[in-house]
């Protein structure tokens, strides 16, 4: 049986986010989604993300895939 530390819920950028600073500090992590990115992929524009002016969020999630 595979054991975790931290299991996180979802893909989208505080799922991913919360995996990223999890595997910083070297606990075993899971992160569980239908698929990366989440809902925020569908979304046409955001404009109210640090350091982008105006991003679509299928831009911005593979952005966090780089």
């Amino acid at each position: 049986m595979v054991m975790y530390d931290v299991i996180i819920i979802g893909g989208g950028a505080a799922g991913l986010t919360a995996a990223i600073y999890s595997a910083r500090y070297k606990l075993k992590t899971l992160v569980i989604a239908k698929e990366m990115g989440g809902v925020i992929v569908n979304t046409h524009k955001i404009e109210n993300w640090p350091g982008e002016k105006s991003i679509s969020g299928l831009d911005l999630m593979n952005k966090f895939a780089l």
